[in-house]
Order: C-alpha cells, then sequence, then structure tokens
C-alpha cells in the first residue's frame, strides 16, 4: 500500500533516543497528518507509535 503521495511535501526528522539502547524515532508530517514510529538500525523492526489525522 501506498502510503506518501509523491505530489505532496512532507516534513520529517530522525532522532537517536535519550535513554539509550539501538532504537531511534522517525518523524513525518504534513498539514494533514503526523506520524511517529521507532524503529532499529537500517530501519528494522519498526513500531508505529502515533498517526494522528488532523
Amino acid at each position: 500500500m501506498k502510503f506518501l503521495d509523491d505530489q505532496k511535501t512532507y516534513l520529517g526528522n530522525q532522532l537517536e533516543s535519550e535513554f539509550g539502547g539501538e532504537r531511534c524515532f522517525g518523524i513525518v508530517a504534513n498539514m494533514d497528518f503526523i506520524m511517529i514510529c521507532t524503529y532499529e538500525k537500517d530501519g528494522a523492526d519498526p513500531e508505529l507509535l502515533l498517526y494522528k489525522k488532523r
């Protein structure tokens, strides 16, 4: 399933956890939604934490 539209603009960032460990946080948003997830090195073992539509 395609999630993002190639014709829209998205803002995103990756953050390392301040609590240690191997997990990072990924954030993607535009005017319609925000999505926050965690994952390990190279995107392994992803977990969706929050998806909220406006």
